[in-house]
């Protein structure tokens, strides 16, 4: 079944209300172009709450805009318009990871290597007049005018008028938004205050309501919080008094008045809620917050308590506080003190953020005992009553005059002080090694409660750490300590233990069982870490414990460690748990007393098998995995490594809640049960099941009373009602989804994403609905891929259309022409892909005319190893929105048809490894040079030939002669070629430097090494890459010290 957001007490999920008209004229806006102005910026201006970053939002994740872009980047600005920051958070959107490099320089290379000669959307939200904003939007949009496309916009939000008119483009005017109309407020303000319910005396209510939603002015942010705080009033005196305080603030001016109103929400609140929406202060605007790590502060603070929680259970133990402070949240959420909630598989919502406007409120009641030192302060304590601080947290982000260590000498100044997080330890200059900077923060802060050191890149965690006495949270995370103090151990008050990508720990001291009132115990890529100490399950609090590795080491103590019995009386453990090495588990009492179909609450379970080791071990793997059975209400199950024939009883019977299901190197497997069981799955992942013949080898069962029946019809048996992604990737063996005739292709009416890959027996291949959007089939023969069109693609005519958006195609040997039913019918495809077919002679039906053949809405066509192919297919010429096409080793194709130019929309041709075309394209005298002269950017036999509708006199040079010529680093290596074989590999090699570092266990360390071995061998017969060069990558990659 699909996942719906959860209704959290009245809380309404944030729908997109009265903004049609904004939106279509700022998209308009967005998809034209001004050839005189290669950037343009549109700035969205409106007072707070009114929903500017919500319309931003609409707008930046619409399908059509999202894919005429080539880049898009998402910034939150607020008040620190440094144009250091701006260039550094737009460097980390586009790569996806964090980047510690702090000199503007190098950023801007960095960053122009990214966006050069790309269209791009970058949105800049929530910008404010910081002073000298000015000089620094002048440089940033010199510098995006240099390295951009034409058509690149800039989408900025802002409350200032005088922001909006100088960002905007000479020609294009700020679009203000306005509040509301008084239909779409009281629509709004009616699903969350009522919540559908009848009320008893409806016209008072109704009345006292309007006059509420009125002084709202339109704002959806007041008319939420209002909404949330009569929710749970059912008494119509308690609206009527809070519309009479509402009008005594009919004198304010808007903006005021709109913060006011927020602040009567908050004046409602329960009292034991108030102090959490306070500490919320403490993140930065915009910042992402992770629940579970904010209700973990919550219970470090004290302010977490069962007796005042109707939400929560009569017990009043400590094992409930983390359960009721979820309520705490869901119970603010609900009134809108958070947004932009974002949940897990399982319907938890596991990110949010606070609301610009909230966050101003939680900085006005947290008053002077919170404080974020942020790097626009003129001076670290201006202002500061340290004597009163109780929380402190840092913001130093992109400030390298700022004097860090200022801050170590005057924490001791704070001995009141009960929480301490600093963003990045990295900008106070403390000593990797510990000193006397933490010994400051031990000896001085007898009332800490919530410390973290993340970040810090301590080697040791000095000793003195056992003197904070009252300390319960406790993060450790990116440390390269290997050992912690003994005295860590004393710490008996600590509910909270993080040590997240410790890469460098070994063990953890023998005497953390004495910590009896740890409940998360978080172990995230501790890669080195063998196993855990013995008596671990005497931690019987714990809700979290990420990580358990079954070892037959000791510890340094001469205990043995981490049988999986330690589990058996941790029931309460919740969220994910991964069980390594399970072959050392040999006896199945022992897998057995592990009880985890007892552990009701937890989600997601790893049971992992090292794949090298004798053959006659994986005998015990099948009663190992029996004695595992989890509980009925897991939502996510991954193998790795197992090795038994078959699955065990348990795996379609106790799994119907299950949501995820992956199996991986599960070499015996030859078939799996039937399936039918698992309505709940939206995604499986098979791969490398080298035996897998079956998938399905009965009948569909009977349905239960618990669960609803498979439908079936002439169209097939409809099995996973719920599965969205299917994934079959190197099951050698596998012969077809059914082992029978008599059975049925299944029809799985909700995929949405196939992935078939490298299954070379393969004789049939699932059939499903129209609501698929990407398939990728590789490696099969000829004939699946005409069955696939003809039983899965809607024909001619019919009344629903496919919603295919990407369609790729590789190493599919034996195909000579594409199936006459495949691209017709695909009006929604977006890319596609075709790849090493190389029988493959033309992209065209015989049946079909090219306009019958049309994809009208293609924005990217790849053709790769196509070596029958001698020309390009007919039909693209009415491909009108067509942007990118790439050639890559087509020898067949002589030229380009005289029908190129129509392409009016082609942004980028790139042309590799073609001798017979490529020749005719290198120069602006070349034969069909002037069938591609209006493509802004080409590339022919990797030189860049014309960048931004200009042609390049001066050629590149000989690339490869610079390639073999020894670099210093990697870096210059990547930046001194525009080859993109070249970096392919290079890019190839640093990932897996970095994924064999972080590491597997060893033996799985030393088979990735084989294969990268083997993939670089591959890569130099490929594409004749010098050796020179290979071996200087592999030289980079410092392998045998890996």
């Amino acid at each position: 079944m699909s996942k719906k957001r959860s209704q959290t007490d009245s809380f309404v999920p944030n729908v997109f209300v009265g903004r049609k008209e904004d939106s279509e004229k700022i998209i308009s806006l967005l998809l034209s172009t001004n050839d005189e102005q290669k950037v343009e910026v549109i700035p969205i201006l409106g007072m707070g709450g009114l929903g500017k970053t919500a319309l931003a939002q609409y707008i930046y994740n619409d399908k059509i805009v999202s894919s005429y872009f080539q880049l898009t980047s998402w910034i939150c600005v607020s008040d620190n318009f440094s144009e250091t920051v701006l260039v550094k958070k737009i460097l980390e959107s586009l790569s996806e990871e964090k980047v510690a490099d702090l000199q503007l320089q190098s950023l801007k290379s960095k960053l122009k290597t990214k966006m050069e000669n790309k269209k791009f959307l970058v949105v800049l939200d929530d910008v404010w007049d910081n002073g000298d904003y000015m000089t620094n939007w002048e440089r940033l949009m010199s510098f995006f005018c240099n390295v951009g496309a034409v058509g690149s916009k800039i989408m900025v939000t802002t409350r200032i008028g005088s922001v909006a008119n100088f960002m905007a483009t000479k020609g294009i005017e700020r679009h203000e938004i306005k509040g509301l109309s008084k239909q779409e407020s009281w629509s709004l303000f009616e699903r969350i205050a009522f919540k559908g319910k009848a009320v008893e005396g409806d016209e008072r209510f109704e009345r006292a309501g309007k006059e509420i939603v009125g002084r709202c002015v339109g704002v959806p942010l007041a008319i939420r919080a209002m909404a949330g705080v009569l929710s749970s009033k059912r008494n119509v005196v308690d609206w009527e008094a809070l519309k009479d305080k509402q009008a005594r603030l009919d004198s304010m001016d808007s903006d005021k008045r709109i913060l006011a109103t927020l602040r009567l929400s908050y004046d409602h609140l329960p009292s034991y809620l108030k102090p959490c929406f306070a500490y919320c202060s403490l993140f930065p605007k915009d910042y992402e917050i992770e629940v579970k790590t904010l209700v973990q502060l919550w219970m470090s603070q004290g302010y977490i308590n069962c007796v005042q929680s109707s939400s929560s259970s009569s017990s009043s133990s400590s094992s409930d506080l983390f359960e009721v402070g979820v309520g705490y949240f869901k119970s603010m959420l609900s009134r809108s003190f958070f947004q932009e909630p974002h949940e897990d598989h399982s319907g938890n919502v596991r990110w949010c953020k606070v609301h610009d406007l909230m966050h101003d409120l939680a900085l006005e009641v947290a008053g002077k005992e919170s404080v974020t030192l942020r790097a626009s302060n003129p001076v670290v304590d201006d202002g500061i009553n340290f004597d009163g601080l109780r929380h402190i947290s840092f913001d130093f982000e992109g400030r390298r005059s700022r004097k860090p260590w200022q801050v170590p000498h005057l924490l001791p100044r704070a001995t009141k002080l009960r929480t301490l997080l600093p963003a990045n330890m990295n900008s106070w200059g403390m000593n990797a090694n510990g000193g006397e900077e933490y010994e400051t923060i031990f000896s001085n802060m007898p009332s800490l409660r919530a410390l973290s050191l993340r970040g810090a890149l301590m080697k040791s965690v000095p000793p003195s750490i056992h003197k904070l006495k009252r300390l319960r949270y406790l993060n450790l995370s990116r440390n390269a300590m290997q050992m912690l103090p003994e005295g860590i151990t004393k710490l008996v008050n600590l509910q909270v233990l993080v040590l997240d990508f410790c890469e460098e720990l070994r063990q953890l001291p023998r005497d953390i069982v004495n910590l009896s009132n740890l409940e998360f115990l978080s172990l995230i890529e501790c890669v080195r870490l063998t196993g855990l100490p013995p008596g671990i399950g005497q931690l019987t609090l714990l809700k979290e414990l990420s990580s358990f590795e079954v070892t037959n080491a000791f510890h340094s103590s001469g205990a043995a460690t981490s049988r999986v019995s330690e589990l058996k009386h941790l029931n309460g453990l919740g969220g994910k748990l991964k069980i390594s090495n399970l072959e050392l588990v040999k006896d199945e009492a022992e897998a057995q007393a592990a009880s985890l179909n007892t552990k009701q609450h937890l989600r997601t379970l790893e049971l992992c098998w090292n794949i090298i080791r004798p053959a006659d071990d994986a005998a015990e793997d099948g009663r190992t995995l029996e004695a595992l059975e989890p509980n009925e209400n897991l939502k996510e199950l991954k193998l790795w490594g197992y090795a038994g024939s078959s699955l065990s009883t348990w795996f379609f019977n106790s799994l119907k809640n299950v949501v995820i299901i992956s199996l991986t190197y599960c070499d015996e497997l030859r078939y799996l049960p039937s399936l039918d069981p698992l309505v709940s799955l939206e995604e499986l992942t098979l791969y490398k099941l080298y035996s897998l013949e079956y998938i399905q080898i009965e009948e569909p069962t009977p349905p239960s009373a618990s669960a609803p029946a498979p439908s079936s019809s002439k169209n097939g048996v409809q099995l996973l009602p719920s599965l969205k992604s299917l994934t079959i990737w190197e099951c050698a063996n596998l012969i077809s989804w059914a082992s029978s005739s008599k059975i049925e292709m299944p029809l799985f009416p909700r995929l949405s994403v196939l992935d078939i890959s490298k299954c070379p027996k393969l004789e049939s291949v699932p059939r499903f609905s129209v609501h698929v959007e990407k398939v990728r089939l590789n490696g099969m023969e000829s004939e699946l891929l005409g069955e696939f069109a003809a039983s899965s693609i809607p024909p001619p005519h019919s009344p629903t259309h496919s919603r295919f958006r990407e369609l790729t195609i590789h190493r599919i040997y034996g195909l000579r022409v594409l199936p006459q039913e495949l691209l017709p019918q695909l009006v929604s495809l977006e890319s596609l892909d075709i790849e090493s077919c190389p029988n493959l002679s033309t992209l065209s039906s015989p049946a079909a005319t090219p306009l019958q053949f049309a994809l009208p809405v293609l924005r990217r066509f790849n053709i790769s190893k196509l070596s029958g192919l001698d020309c390009l297919p007919e039909w693209l010429q009415h491909s009108s929105k067509l942007q990118e096409l790439v050639i890559w080793s087509c020898g067949g194709l002589k030229s380009l048809p005289e029908w190129f130019p129509k392409l009016a929309a082609l942004e980028t041709l790139i042309v590799n490894d073609s001798e017979l075309l490529s020749p005719r394209l290198e120069s602006s005298t070349a034969e069909d040079w002037h069938k591609v002269a209006h493509v802004s950017k080409i590339v022919v036999s990797y030189k860049m030939v014309q960048r931004n509708g200009k042609y390049l006199v001066a050629e590149a040079g000989d690339q490869h002669q610079e390639l073999e010529a020894e670099a210093e680093d990697d870096e210059q290596l990547l930046t001194s070629t525009q080859s993109s074989r070249y970096i392919l590999l290079l890019n190839y090699y640093r990932k897996a430097k970095l994924y064999l570092t972080v590491g597997l266990a060893f033996v799985n360390r030393t088979a990735s090494i084989g294969h990268l071995l083997w993939y670089n061998i591959e890569l130099i017969i490929a594409y004749s890459i010098p050796v020179s060069f290979s071996l200087h990558c592999l030289d980079i990659m410092n392998i045998s010290s890996v």
